[in-house]
C-alpha cells in the first residue's frame, strides 16, 4: 500500500470510448447533462464537476465511438493498401504482369527495406535536399557546434517522416541515404492498450565525435484508427506544475497510472526489456549518446502524434530535473502537431523549461487544430513559436495559425475546400516548376483527393511538410 497510499489526490477527466452508446451521444445533442454523468466519464471529484456539454463535445464523442469500432477494420484495409501498392512498386508497375509470366514476381515484406509504409508510398524522397532554404539561417535556430553545415530544418522533417517506416527502411535511408550513424529504433509498450503502440527512432550526424543527435518520434499512421482517437480525445490528467495534459499522449510516452500523475511517471522505474517503456528507455539512451559524445546537441522532432510526443519529452525531462540531457537540448522542432496541454503547460514550455521550441504548420492541416481550444471543457493549447504556411509555401511566424478549430468558424469553409482544389491542381505541375524532386505520384495525387471531402486530411501530409521546408519564402516579421 505504502506509495500509493501516500501519493496526494489528483485531478483526472477519463474518456472511455467503448463505454460510449449512441444514446448517451443523442442525450448531449439534446439534454446537455453534466457529462460526469455518464458512465463513459471518469472523472476525480471536482474535474469538469458538473460541466455541461456542447454539440462539438457531443460530435467529439461520436468520431471517437466510430474510430473505436472501425479500428480492426481500418487497420486491414491499410495492410491490404500497402501490400497492393508494395506489389506494383516492387515489380514494375503494369510491368508486373511479364514478372508473373516469367516467374520473377517480387513479394512485399513489412520489414524488408524496400517496403514503404504508405507515408513513403505518398512521398518516397528518402536524400536530403542540396540546397539550403533560408530557413537554415532562422536565428531563434542557428545551428551551433559543428553542424552548421547541416539545413535542420529538412533533416527534422525527413526524420520525421521516415520515422513511419520498418526499422530496416529508417536504418538504411540514415546509413546509406544521409551518411549518418544510426544508433536503434525503439518499439514502446503502451501499459493500458498493452501493445507496442509508440516508436521513435535515433541517429547521429557522425559515429564517433557527433556533433548533433536526432531522436524522432513515429506520429498518426493513416489506417491506425486508435491514433486517431487518441488525437481528438478530450481526457486529461493534472500534471503538476506541468499543468493538465492530454492523456492519451501521457500514455503512449510511459504513464503508469492514469490517475494520479505522481505514480505516472515516478523519476526512476524497472522495466521489462521486451516491454520498454518510451520515455524511460529513450531518456536512457540519450543519457549514453551524451556520455560518448560530450558536446554533441539533441533535437527532437516527430509529426502529428510524433509531435505531441516530442513536446511532452523534453516536459518530462524538465518535470524530474534532468539537466544533464537538457543542458545538451538544442531545440524541438516538430511538424503538424496537434495541441498537448493546457496555458499552464503552455507557460511552463515557453518561460520556465529553457528549451527552443519551433512547431511548423501547413496551411488548414487538421492536426494541429485538435484537440479544440474552447474552454471550459477543451482548455488545450500551443505552446513554443509557430511559422505558418500557405499554399505557396511562405512561412510567416504567428502566434495562432487561421481558423484554429477547424470547422468551428463557417467563414473558413469555402477557403479550406479552395485550398484543397489548390494543392490537387499544384501536384500535377510542381514537379516541372519547382524540379524533379517535387514530382509527385499517383498515390499522392490519390490521397490529396481526400482533401476534396474532409479539407484539412490532405494538408496534414509530410510531403507539404518536407517541401515547406524546402521551398519556404519567408516574411522578415521571421528574422524579428
Amino acid at each position: 500500500m505504502g506509495a500509493e497510499a501516500e501519493a496526494p489526490a489528483t485531478e483526472y477527466f477519463i474518456i472511455r470510448p467503448k463505454k460510449i452508446r449512441l444514446i448517451d451521444i443523442l442525450s448531449l445533442f439534446i439534454l446537455r447533462k453534466s457529462l460526469t454523468s455518464y458512465k463513459f466519464v471518469e472523472s476525480s471529484g471536482t474535474a469538469k464537476d458538473g460541466l455541461r456539454a456542447d454539440w462539438v463535445t457531443a460530435l467529439t464523442l461520436l468520431i471517437m465511438k466510430v474510430l473505436d469500432k472501425i479500428k480492426v477494420p481500418l487497420k486491414w484495409t491499410g495492410i491490404v493498401v500497402e501490400f497492393i501498392f508494395n506489389l506494383f512498386a516492387l515489380n514494375g508497375g503494369i510491368r508486373i504482369i511479364w514478372r508473373i509470366i516469367t516467374g520473377k514476381l517480387v513479394i512485399p515484406k513489412r520489414d524488408s527495406a524496400d517496403f514503404r509504409s504508405m507515408i513513403a508510398l505518398i512521398d518516397g524522397r528518402q536524400d536530403l535536399y542540396k540546397n539550403n532554404s533560408l530557413l537554415h539561417y532562422f536565428p531563434l535556430m542557428e545551428p551551433q557546434g559543428g553542424f552548421d553545415d547541416i539545413n535542420l530544418f529538412d533533416i527534422t522533417a525527413m526524420a520525421a517522416k521516415i520515422a513511419y517506416e520498418n526499422p530496416a527502411y529508417i536504418e538504411n535511408t540514415v546509413t546509406n541515404h544521409w551518411k549518418m550513424h544510426f544508433v536503434g529504433f525503439y518499439d514502446c509498450w503502451n501499459k493500458f492498450l498493452e501493445e507496442k503502440t509508440t516508436q521513435a527512432f535515433i541517429f547521429c550526424n557522425k559515429a564517433e565525435d557527433a556533433d548533433l543527435i536526432v531522436l524522432s518520434f513515429r506520429g498518426t499512421e493513416p489506417f491506425n484508427a486508435q491514433d486517431w482517437s487518441t488525437d481528438v480525445d478530450l481526457s486529461t490528467l493534472l500534471a503538476g506544475k506541468l499543468g493538465l495534459l492530454h492523456l492519451g499522449f501521457l500514455k503512449a510516452i510511459g504513464l503508469q497510472n492514469e490517475t494520479n500523475f505522481i505514480l505516472g511517471f515516478p523519476k526512476e522505474i524497472e522495466m521489462n526489456a521486451d516491454k520498454p517503456f518510451a520515455y524511460y528507455i529513450l531518456r536512457q539512451e540519450l543519457r549514453n549518446l551524451l556520455a560518448k559524445h560530450k558536446n554533441a546537441k539533441i533535437i527532437v522532432t516527430g509529426h502529428s502524434l510524433g509531435g505531441a510526443l516530442s513536446a511532452v519529452f523534453p516536459a518530462l525531462l524538465s518535470y524530474h530535473n534532468q539537466s544533464d540531457i537538457l543542458n545538451s537540448m538544442h531545440s524541438v522542432m516538430n511538424y503538424g502537431q496537434p495541441r498537448v496541454g493546457d496555458a499552464i503547460f503552455k507557460s511552463y514550455v515557453n518561460v520556465l523549461m529553457r528549451v527552443k521550441y519551433q512547431r511548423m504548420v501547413y496551411r488548414y492541416d487538421i492536426v494541429p487544430r485538435i484537440p479544440f481550444d474552447l474552454p471550459p471543457l477543451s482548455n488545450f493549447q500551443h505552446c513554443g513559436k509557430c511559422i505558418y504556411f500557405d499554399g505557396w509555401y511562405k512561412g510567416k511566424s504567428v502566434d495562432e495559425v487561421p481558423n484554429p478549430n477547424y470547422f468551428l468558424d463557417p467563414q473558413y469553409v469555402p477557403r479550406m475546400y479552395l485550398s484543397a482544389w489548390g494543392d490537387l491542381f499544384r501536384a500535377f505541375f510542381i514537379g516541372y516548376t519547382a524540379g524533379k524532386d517535387f514530382k509527385e505520384g499517383i498515390v499522392s495525387i490519390l490521397y490529396r483527393l481526400t482533401g476534396l471531402v474532409l479539407p484539412g486530411i490532405a494538408c496534414h501530409s509530410p510531403r507539404d511538410y518536407v517541401n515547406s521546408v524546402r521551398l519556404a519564402t519567408i516574411e522578415n516579421t521571421l528574422f524579428v
